[in-house]
């Protein structure tokens, strides 16, 4: 059997192969995956033309394939930060600087506090900074910093706890894994994500935008736990095997114009645009192109696990460590000797 077949299951396998993977850890294999990966985030989130200006640059220069990352999250600060914004009239300046600096300060907690858990953030609010709420004094808004998405949805199944000083009904879910799509009841064509607007040095969008980015780098992704992905994944894909399963296969004999099908893993609208396609489920709307982006993040990520952990002998000191103090047990056969496992 296959290494994610014998880790984790025939299934995240399949995963893996989405778009073609991730064949071998080359640099030049890498780089084309990494440019493959922004790109398609770029296209689905609206900022393909300076991605593309940026990439551009690069071609040609010697350190080009190296610095592909950070220029490509450094064109995603740059478009979110200037992109034009409807700014709700109910909140003040000082609400809004007050809001931006707890969102950023809860994701940088988290990555603290959980290096190998970034996919999710699951708390409950008491245990995060400022109880994840800011001042609304004034606003007639409740104070939370982020949306309570506490009913059973595409993410999780219902989660209701005793409410919190602002209002929150359950934990603090975010699914950061597949940010900007951050709510797994609001999969509409809007990222919910990218509404979380810059003020001043507080920038919650392009901190979650980096930590979201590093699970598809070598040494980032080879430090999360993967049995939490695998089991984000299979709750994603009951929930949305339920939502579509009226759909019909995809059958290129019998495709109709405008007509939504399954294609594999992913959603095809038949000579038609996926962003204009969607499901009304009992879970929320299910828009075709949000599902396909979310299935290839999760792709991406298990693609390049397999392709490190198959050059494990040949890795980077850093990726080495990462890989010897990963609590995932699948991980253990592959850490070089003399590095201790953390408990």
């Amino acid at each position: 059997m296959s290494l994610l077949s014998v880790c984790y299951g025939p299934d995240i396998e399949a995963l893996a192969d989405v778009d073609g993977g991730i064949a071998t850890l080359s640099t030049d294999a890498l780089a084309e995956f990494t440019r493959r990966q922004w790109t398609d985030i770029a296209s689905t989130l609206g900022f393909a033309a300076p991605l593309k200006n940026t990439l551009d640059a690069l071609r040609g220069v010697r350190s080009g394939d190296t610095s592909l990352h950070a220029s490509a999250l450094a064109a995603f600060e740059t478009w979110q930060r200037t992109r034009p914004r409807t700014l709700s009239p109910k909140l003040t300046s000082v609400a809004r600087a007050a809001r931006a600096r707890v969102r950023q300060e809860v994701l940088e907690a988290h990555a603290s506090a959980h290096p190998e858990s970034l996919w999710t953030l699951d708390a409950w609010a008491a245990d995060l900074p400022s109880t994840a709420c800011f001042d609304a004094t004034g606003t007639g808004l409740s104070g939370r910093a982020f949306l309570d998405d506490a009913p059973a949805n595409f993410f999780h199944p219902s989660r209701v706890a005793a409410a919190s000083a602002c209002g929150w009904e359950g934990p603090v879910f975010l699914s950061l894994g597949t940010y900007p799509w951050v709510y797994g009841g609001r999969l509409f064509r809007t990222p919910p994500g990218l509404d979380w607007e810059p003020v001043g040095s507080h920038d919650p969008a392009t901190t979650a935008m980096r930590l979201f980015a590093s699970l598809f780098q070598p040494e980032g992704n080879l430090r999360q736990d993967a049995r939490t992905v695998v089991f984000a994944y299979r709750y994603y894909r009951q929930a949305t095997d339920e939502a579509l399963r009226d759909l019909p296969t995809y059958d290129a004999r019998r495709a109709v114009p405008g007509e939504l099908s399954r294609r594999g893993l992913l959603l095809h609208a038949e000579q038609s645009s996926l962003e204009l396609a969607s499901v009304a489920t009992a879970r929320g709307p299910l828009v075709a192109s949000v599902h396909n982006y979310i299935i290839r993040r999760f792709a991406a990520f298990f693609a390049l696990r397999r392709a490190l952990l198959l050059s494990a002998q040949r890795l980077a000191p850093a990726q080495a460590a990462a890989i010897a103090q990963n609590p995932d047990p699948c991980l253990r056969p592959y850490a070089p000797k003399g590095l201790e496992l953390r408990p």
